[in-house]
């Protein structure tokens, strides 16, 4: 809210440059590329990923401005731990297994004494299943019997963290983030060759505390087959409302971005 003695609306300037920093990443990473599923989306409600990737219509209900700047800090946080990666002594990250240098400026480590590929923020495709996505890191040690993990970051706020941390956690249904890992699984396994352990590490937006979570390697058959049954659904059109699978949760759908056009019977 603009003081009456303030010269200046900050807030307003500042939603703005959150919208074309958005757009600016939209256009880099999505245009021309919009027939692709987005990794991100595996697990979500299939009528959206209709609407967004098959139809690839406009979203109209758009986020507001406090979530817009709460989605803002958690990138914010995603990128600088990824930053920290450029600048940290990896000996005291891996295990004393990588020395005293840090990312290129390709975000990429080649170090020929310890045969340690490091890898940040990359792009990954899975053409038969029409999906594409960026992953967080990527780290392939190849110092004795070669091992690849993938890990990815997720910035929450402090319910989401209680629900999943706290002493009365309560079971989240909704698996999307281990599918969207385990996509990029598939595609790493593809890539690499093998695929030893995936892990999502998670950041509590209002405390900085950090968990990492072990994921399954279970989910990369398991992601597999979402995109394939989600192929095969959407080439018979829009897919009927069913919860429990689209959406995943009926309160998913008040926050839609495509609710609109949904118009769900809830």
């Amino acid at each position: 809210m603009l003081s009456k003695n303030s010269p200046i609306d900050i807030e307003a300037i500042y939603e703005q440059y959150i919208d074309e920093k958005q757009e600016e990443n939209r256009v880099k990473r999505y245009e021309g590329n919009e027939h692709w599923y987005h990794a991100s989306g595996a697990g979500s409600c299939s009528r959206k990923l209709y609407f967004e990737s098959v139809e690839k219509i406009q979203p109209t209900n758009l986020l507001d401005s406090r979530t817009k700047r709460l989605l803002k800090l958690g990138n914010i946080v995603h990128d600088d731990i990824q930053n920290s990666l450029t600048h940290a002594h990896y000996n005291k990250v891996l295990n004393n297994k990588v020395p005293n240098n840090v990312l290129n400026t390709e975000k990429e480590i080649n170090n020929k004494e310890k045969d340690i590929d490091f890898h940040v923020e990359g792009e990954l495709t899975i053409p038969e299943l029409t999906v594409r996505g960026f992953y967080d890191i990527i780290v392939d040690d190849k110092t004795e019997d070669r091992k690849v993990y993938l890990y990815d970051i997720k910035t929450c706020g402090g319910y989401a963290w209680k629900m999943k941390f706290g002493r009365n956690k309560k079971l989240d249904p909704s698996i999307h983030y281990e599918l969207q890992l385990g996509t990029y699984g598939y595609a790493v396994k593809e890539k690499f060759g093998q695929l030893d352990g995936m892990y999502l590490y998670y950041y509590n937006k209002d405390t900085s505390a950090m968990r990492c979570v072990e994921v399954p390697l279970t989910f990369v058959s398991r992601a597999y087959l979402f995109w394939r049954n989600l192929n095969d659904e959407h080439k018979m059109g829009l897919p009927e409302f069913r919860v429990g699978i689209s959406p995943v949760q009926k309160w998913q759908c008040n926050y839609c971005q495509f609710k609109d056009h949904c118009n769900p019977p809830i």
